[in-house]
């Protein structure tokens, strides 16, 4: 006999408190439903039985193609390998009842599983998969594949162009405002650091680090842009500067590669676009610092390289490659 608090601890991870499949198991569950289930080892239930027990814990009953899709088989064509799922043991493909706690569990858990991921709870997968037969259960699941067959023979796409990945941080939108359209000659990024440079001059001058001008040295009209110049200037702030001279050689290097970078981001994205119907992998993500972008850049590369996936040929938005005119523009 297995107790109460046994199948309760056992089966913990399926108990939920909004009502449905989740709370079917309770404390105030009907006694012998507990009773029942504390002699599967020596009593396996059948699926007349299980929605009895169903009934008498007040949640609706299941077919028969439900029961022998979740609990008697491994279906082929369901989208993950269900052999994976915690429990199973390869006998209970040649069961026609449920024959222990570890059996009931591992149905349990694809139920949940498959909720997850298709319906978003528990609750509703339920409701619409009990009704099902067999078949239909297999068609509806068989539609949630991938056709990686398909992904494999249709040839590579056009090629993005490559921007390194130091200087991906430039096609963000803080760096875009920092810059501007003028990004070499007018920038607001190099009014406000010669605008700076003339008030440290004012105050006894010297050679002065780029990073100080833009902290606490600007003049309180930028003060609410500090961190977007911080990233935006991140390739020179360590650097010092002597004279106006320099601040603006040091601006036009920087300023360059962000319209370089800019540039290729844009050109990607009219790739992206071009290429929507067949993308496989939208890589959604915020970046906020230089290595937000190394870090995005360097997961894309690892997941999408591995050699697992190579023969897919998946089309993949990469974020750190591409660009917009504005985060409305991005963001559709």
């Amino acid at each position: 006999m297995i107790s109460k608090d046994a199948i309760m601890k056992k089966l913990n991870l399926f108990l939920l408190p909004n009502g449905g499949i989740g709370n079917w198991l309770s404390s105030d569950t009907d006694a012998y439903v507990f009773e029942r289930l504390s002699k599967l080892d020596r009593h396996p239930v059948p699926k007349s039985q299980l929605n009895q027990l169903l009934a008498l814990a007040h949640e609706a009953p299941l077919t028969d193609g439900f029961f022998q899709y979740y609990w008697l088989e491994c279906p082929e064509e369901h989208p993950y390998d269900v052999k994976m799922i915690p429990d199973y043991d390869e006998r209970w493909t040649t069961c026609r009842t449920i024959e222990s706690l570890d059996h009931l569990s591992w149905g349990l858990y694809r139920l949940f599983v498959d909720g997850l991921i298709w319906f978003g709870n528990i609750r509703t997968a339920y409701r619409t998969l009990r009704v099902k037969d067999y078949a239909s259960l297999q068609q509806f699941f068989s539609g949630k594949r991938f056709d990686t067959n398909s992904m494999k023979n249709r040839g590579p796409a056009l090629d993005l162009s490559f921007i390194a990945k130091d200087d991906r941080y430039l096609i963000s939108e803080m760096a875009c405002k920092s810059y501007g359209d003028n990004s070499t000659t007018d920038s607001e990024l190099r009014s406000m650091l010669l605008e700076s440079f003339r008030h440290h001059t004012e105050g006894g001058g010297g050679r002065v680090k780029i990073k100080d001008l833009i902290e606490g040295k600007i003049s309180t009209a930028w003060t609410e842009r500090e961190p977007e110049f911080i990233f935006s200037a991140d390739d020179v702030l360590e650097d010092t500067v002597g004279s106006e001279e320099e601040i603006i050689t040091k601006h036009e290097t920087i300023a360059k590669k962000f319209c370089d970078a800019r540039n290729l981001a844009l050109e990607n994205t009219r790739f992206y676009l071009s290429m929507v119907g067949d993308l496989d992998v939208y890589v959604a993500t915020s970046m906020r610092t230089r290595q937000d972008f190394r870090r995005m850049a360097d997961t894309c590369d690892e997941i999408f390289g591995d050699d697992k996936l190579s023969g897919l040929r998946l089309r993949y938005f990469d974020p750190t490659l591409s660009a917009a005119a504005g985060h409305e523009d991005k963001g559709l």
